[in-house]
């Protein structure tokens, strides 16, 4: 799934089996939403810049972690369409919907990457960030992709809220 130069080399240098479970997990995820965002860049890096993360632990084989970062407006957009009403303020609801739906991307990524080098067996509970623009910084060894998503409905007007992003961050055991 990279992008490929004329010689065949990769323009980028992102792990298809990865960037193919985080697209899918991603979509699969939130299909009890009736949202589906379409994918709109990738990354080898992850970085925070919106101020709610929902990070869930991926344990096993391999270990590390599934992230969503996203806007307020955006949390508030999709745990409206999980819960089948869209909240008036972030409340206890959003959070506990959100979650909910960090849990709902990260099993399907632990399904998707079940079989493959990257595969683990068990999901942590989520925890939730509360602010913005912060790194993280993983031990060496870890493969990480970024995606960023559209979600299409939100008002052009809020064009900085229509976009969140999922990561997913593992370090692979070796043998």
């Amino acid at each position: 799934m990279t992008s490929t130069t004329a010689e065949n080399k990769p323009l980028l240098l992102i792990d298809p089996v990865l960037l193919r479970a985080c697209v899918d997990g991603t979509v699969e995820g939130l299909a009890m939403t009736g949202v589906a965002p379409p994918p709109v860049g990738a990354s080898r890096l992850f970085h925070a810049t919106r101020p709610i993360s929902v990070i869930v632990g991926l344990v096993g084989k391999n270990n590390g972690t599934v992230t969503l970062n996203l806007s307020e407006r955006a949390m508030m957009y999709l745990a409206g369409k999980l819960v089948g009403e869209e909240p008036k303020e972030l409340d206890e609801g959003c959070f506990d919907a959100i979650s909910e739906i960090g849990n709902m991307v990260a099993g399907r990524v632990k399904d998707l990457l079940a079989g493959t080098s990257f595969e683990m067996e068990h999901i942590s509970v989520p925890s939730m960030v509360l602010g913005a623009n912060y790194n993280v910084y993983y031990t060496r060894g870890m493969s990480t992709v970024s995606v960023e998503f559209e979600l299409e409905d939100i008002p052009v007007m809020h064009h900085k809220d229509r976009f969140f992003s999922t990561s997913i961050s593992l370090l692979q055991r070796l043998g």
